[in-house]
């Protein structure tokens, strides 16, 4: 599902990364809903950042926080971990663009 929503994880539909993974955007088909998908680097000890994350993220209801659809842990293709979280996607763009517009314009 992960896989189709993203079409195969693209990087056209790459928003960005960091230290402990990539996030896609993707739209699941039933609902044609957007979303983006938290895919965690397990090489780089995202394990213990997915399991905090889940935990902050299940109880939690605010307005200004992004609402946590779901979370994936499987095993892929090649037999590896595959670990992700599935947010609901906001279109404004990321945080880190609207507190630091300046740095964001040179990236």
């Amino acid at each position: 599902m992960l896989l189709q929503a993203t079409a195969g994880f693209s990087s056209k539909n790459l928003i960005g990364s960091g230290s402990f993974g990539s996030v896609y955007k993707g739209t699941l088909d039933q609902e044609e809903r957007l979303v983006a998908v938290k895919v965690l680097n397990l090489q780089k000890g995202a394990s213990k950042s997915f399991l905090a994350e889940c935990n902050a993220l299940k109880g939690i209801r605010h307005q200004n926080l992004v609402k946590l659809f779901t979370r994936c842990s499987s095993t892929d293709y090649n037999g590896n971990n595959f670990k992700a979280l599935v947010f609901e996607f906001l279109t404004n763009g990321s945080l880190e663009k609207w507190l630091h517009p300046e740095e964001s314009e040179n990236h």
